[in-house]
């Protein structure tokens, strides 16, 4: 099971700087207000007006990680994915551990029908996919846990692991035909189930 390429949603406070002068030195005291022009054309779906903000943000600031990420991730919004790679690339080469650059590239690659074979990786993306490892993981994460958990904290859990090419969806799916989970409170919604580890006192164990 997968999904389309996700698109990480910005600006956050990742684009903000910590105070009128931080770690690119030559930040304005505007900087502030500097991302909010990206709300305005996501909204607006400009990704052409977006890709082209952002490039001008990411020459301004050269040394700004988070201002070279949001314009591989405009150029991706623009359909412009071969581009997002090569820039990025560049980029990656430079940070390998850079999981928002690595991210990224993989959004282009999966939206070019690629996948993360096709990059040469200094330090390779980790990709996660549903399968039995994943339930494992499941497993693991509840059995020493005495509350249940939600779907949404589990899959939660597994964003700080890599890229996910499933769903809250796929994950409730999978766990729902794990005999070793019990799943309750289903009428929440998918994001709201409790999941938690199936007992010898439990008659589906």
């Amino acid at each position: 099971m997968g999904k389309e390429p996700r698109i990480t949603h910005f600006p956050d406070d990742r684009a903000k700087p910590t105070s009128p002068s931080d770690s690119r030195g030559d930040a304005d005291e505007d900087d502030f207000e500097a991302w909010e022009p990206l709300v305005a054309f996501r909204k607006k779906e400009d990704y052409a007006g977006l890709a082209e903000y952002c490039k001008h943000r990411a020459e301004r600031f050269p040394d700004d990680p988070y201002a070279q990420f949001y314009l591989g991730e405009a150029y991706v919004l623009n359909g412009e994915c071969e581009k997002a790679i090569e820039f990025l690339s560049h980029h990656h080469k430079k940070q390998p551990w850079n999981i928002d650059f690595q991210h990224v590239i993989l959004d282009a690659l999966f939206a070019l029908g690629k996948n993360e074979n096709d990059c040469n990786w200094i330090e390779k993306a980790v990709v996660l996919r549903m399968s039995d490892d994943i339930l494992d993981a499941c497993y693991r994460f509840l059995k020493p846990k005495r509350k249940s958990r939600s779907v949404l904290e589990i899959y939660t859990h597994f964003i700080t692991e890599g890229y996910l090419l499933f769903t809250e969806d796929d994950l409730f799916k999978g766990i729902t035909e794990d005999e070793r989970s019990i799943v309750e409170d289903v009428d929440q919604g998918v994001l709201l189930a409790q999941v938690r580890i199936a007992r010898k006192k439990d008659k589906q164990y």
